[in-house]
């Protein structure tokens, strides 16, 4: 038998052990939201620049430096019009890891340019080691944000960051800027440019399109 004092012992015991274990577990979820929120704020400042330099009182050759925010698992994706998907054509260093990322559109409508924020991306793998053709990559997300575009938005270049074991990316039907978007997917992510959480870059009016530069 337990006295009554052995028997508050434990209790205190278990309640400071799920205390220790139960507020770090808060704080983390907390902050994972606290920052996916800053990330989709950032993404609304990102269109409404974008807009905003479409103006046609604004003249061609302007320049307007910005910093885009991305998360951990995030993207912002550029689909052009009638293109079913974004593809990311991966050259690793390491012989046999090549692969590719196929971006399924969101609820964009197919014949616009939308610019999306893929946010809880799910992704379908299908992987070969004998065939790195058929290393592939699939990311559908049905909670992105995404917004309709009258213009054209290009980029300087499609693998943005530090290199980590790859040699380059070549984008197709559009372009993503991510922050390791299918890191935990599949063994094959594992060559990839890696971004800062707030990238600089600088947005250039050029004609009918919006030119994005990294800003290093």
């Amino acid at each position: 038998m337990y006295s009554k004092k052995g028997i508050m012992l434990k209790f205190l015991t278990t309640l400071i052990l799920a205390l220790i274990l139960f507020i770090p577990a808060c704080l983390f979820v907390s902050n994972f939201f606290r920052l996916s929120e800053q990330a989709e704020q950032n993404f609304g400042e990102f269109v409404s620049t974008l807009r905003g330099l479409q103006d046609p009182n604004v003249p061609v050759g302007t320049h307007k430096t910005i910093f885009l925010i991305v998360d951990i698992a995030m993207a912002i994706v550029y689909f052009e019009p009638n293109s079913k998907e974004v593809l990311v054509e991966v050259d690793a260093v390491v012989p046999y890891t090549d692969y590719t990322i196929h971006i399924k559109r969101p609820s964009c409508p197919l014949e616009k340019k939308c610019v999306c924020l893929i946010r809880k991306p799910e992704f379908e793998v299908s992987e070969d080691v004998l065939d790195i053709s058929s290393n592939a990559i699939l990311v559908m997300d049905k909670t992105a944000i995404c917004e309709e575009l009258n213009y054209d938005l290009k980029v300087t270049h499609c693998g943005w960051g530090t290199a980590h074991y790859v040699n380059a990316y070549t984008c197709k039907n559009g372009f993503m800027i991510e922050r390791h978007l299918a890191d935990e997917s599949s063994w094959i992510v594992s060559a990839y440019y890696e971004t800062s959480r707030r990238a600089a870059v600088q947005l250039i009016k050029e004609g009918n399109s919006i030119i994005i530069e990294e800003i290093k």
